[in-house]
């Protein structure tokens, strides 16, 4: 009876230790999910008041240099960190023996090809900021390119961080890390912007990007510091490094260049066509026989629309990308059934909130214009690149699925032939249409890079196509919400005067009503099954569903 008694005894000691760790670690996930919205949700939204700080100008100098980092930027937030966490993750798992000492090795190799990778391009940028500013065709910008190559020096200690710590379970000094280092560097961009206008200068407000991004990755770093006495066997328990002959190095720097790349393709898609429009809209329009200041401020006009299209698939995508863990591990289990309802269940929300979104967006962006840049200037192109935020979301979160099901591949392929088409069509229709051209670029790319998405899971058997009654219903579904909102705004828009207190009344209260009657809508016609609608967080609860 006593040893029985022990036995049960340890057995569930046992099972308290095995929950207690998958507790910590949703836990953990949890705290990584909410740090990257608020991470992603504060990068987006901060240059609103940094575009009333510094003019329409101001805005253009920032978004012209901004994504040169910004691809990098994800790469050792995302793509790197991840890689990282499953190689650390598995060497502990696989080699108790001498496991430390191999595992240190491993992440030497690692941060040296990141340091190499990172540090030639930082140098090359602050080397060839000439170059790289006659390229966009504006001599001006050459102090802020040159800034921006200071933060590349910093992400290999950053993917390093981030990537161990995952890996060892513990997401929350990642999570802690993500949301210090934008809030650093939100203030120090809005400071060194607002200290720069004072002395009337736009251009040297373009070089808070870099600057702030540098403080930012510094303060991250000692997040990283802080916490590393507990994990110090890992960093600093051999002094003397050396590279095993058994060292699988050539696999890392695989895994590290080419599946770093590929589990980042959904988050840099949005990064890169800011690039393409960086390189290549100013010299379009000054092509033209436009000013340079008449170029720089259409292209600071034109680039209102990306803090929204950025913060609007943030929102969308967060519900569906939920879905992600359970799917890669229904995959790995061959479990068919669980991957055609996770799938679905994701595009869904992407489609139904994403579509939501841009019409909402498209809607009230006469007001939501002039309440946030203070004008109504650009309000057309706004309203195009509005669209942009249901296709965005869509291939983001296939791009997210295809990732978990192991075809990140086919995810990057639809991105280069996105890239190339947003390319061609800049050059083809920014000359003649201006930043209307360049709004209906973007939208046609990440319509064809949408719905090639949505054909691409179709054929790999992973996705069943929505039925017609669907399709009607989600339509009827956005016109019923826009005609509710249009016709708001126009009775409201006879009572009230001009200006920007009343653009930010009707913005927000459309914004507040459109969002209500959607819900209802989808609510009352039953949009999602019954499973998908009590998935949804808090809204299954606040509206239940009925059968």
């Amino acid at each position: 009876m006593e040893l029985g008694g022990w036995r049960r005894g340890f057995h569930a000691m046992e099972t308290d230790n095995k929950k207690q760790k998958q507790n910590a670690w949703i836990k953990g996930a949890l705290y990584l999910s909410l740090a990257a919205f608020l991470a992603k949700g504060l990068s987006a939204l901060y240059k609103i008041p940094y575009q009333n700080l510094t003019g329409d100008t101001g805005f253009y100098v920032y978004q012209q240099v901004y994504p040169l980092y910004g691809i990098a930027f994800v790469l050792g937030t995302y793509g790197f960190p991840i890689v990282i966490a499953k190689i650390v993750a598995e060497q502990r798992e696989s080699s108790k023996e001498n496991g430390t000492k191999l595992l240190q090795e491993r992440l030497l190799v690692i941060f040296g090809t990141l340091m190499v990778l990172h540090g030639s391009i930082g140098l090359f940028v602050i080397i060839f900021a000439e170059v790289i500013a006659s390229i966009m065709g504006d001599a001006e910008l050459i102090n802020a390119i040159r800034m921006m190559g200071l933060p590349f020096f910093l992400i290999p200690f950053l993917a390093i961080g981030r990537g161990v710590y995952q890996g060892l379970g513990n997401n929350v000094p990642t999570a802690i890390s993500q949301v210090v280092e934008q809030l650093v560097r939100v203030i120090v961009i809005l400071g060194i912007a607002w200290w720069a206008m004072a002395q009337g200068n736009p251009y040297l407000a373009g070089t808070s990007a870099g600057i702030g991004a540098f403080v930012g990755g510094i303060a991250a770093i000692l997040i990283f510091i802080f916490v590393l006495r507990k994990y110090n066997h890992i960093f600093l328990q051999s002094k003397k490094y050396r590279i095993s002959e058994s060292l699988p190095w050539k696999m890392d720097l695989k895994d590290i260049l080419i599946n770093g790349f590929f589990v980042s393709v959904s988050a840099l898609a949005l990064v890169i066509f800011q690039f393409i429009d960086s390189m290549s809209m100013f010299r379009l329009l000054v092509s033209e026989g436009v000013s340079p200041i008449e170029a720089a401020v259409a292209k600071g006009i034109y680039d209102r629309g990306w803090p929204l299209i950025q913060f609007g698939a943030v929102v969308t995508t967060v519900f569906s990308y939920g879905v992600v863990p359970v799917l890669a591990m229904a995959f790995k289990r061959r479990e068919r059934a669980l991957v055609l309802t996770n799938v679905g269940y994701a595009v869904k929300v992407s489609l139904i909130f994403g579509g939501a979104a841009a019409v909402g967006l498209a809607t009230i962006m006469p007001y939501l214009n002039g309440m946030m840049f203070m004008d109504r200037l650009g309000t057309g192109a706004l309203q195009i690149s509005a669209f942009v935020v249901l296709f965005g979301a869509l291939f983001m979160t296939i791009a997210a699925l295809l990732h978990a099901v192991n075809k990140a591949s086919l995810a990057a392929g639809v991105l280069m032939i996105g890239l190339t088409v947003k390319l061609v069509l800049n050059v083809a229709l920014i000359p003649t249409y201006g930043i209307t051209g360049g709004a209906g670029s973007s939208l046609i790319a990440f319509m064809l890079m949408g719905l090639a998405s949505l054909v691409i899971i179709k054929r790999l058997l992973l996705w069943t196509p929505l039925t017609f009654i669907f399709w009607l219903k989600w339509l009827l579904s956005l016109m019923s919400m826009f005609a509710v909102v249009w016709g708001y705004q126009w009775v409201l828009g006879q009572f009230l005067a001009t200006g920007r207190a009343f653009d930010t009344i009707i913005a927000l209260t459309g914004a507040a009503l459109g969002g209500f009657i959607y819900l209802i809508i989808i609510w009352k016609v039953k949009l999602f099954e019954k499973k998908e609608w009590e998935s949804v967080p808090k809204l299954g609860a606040i509206l239940p569903y009925k059968d």
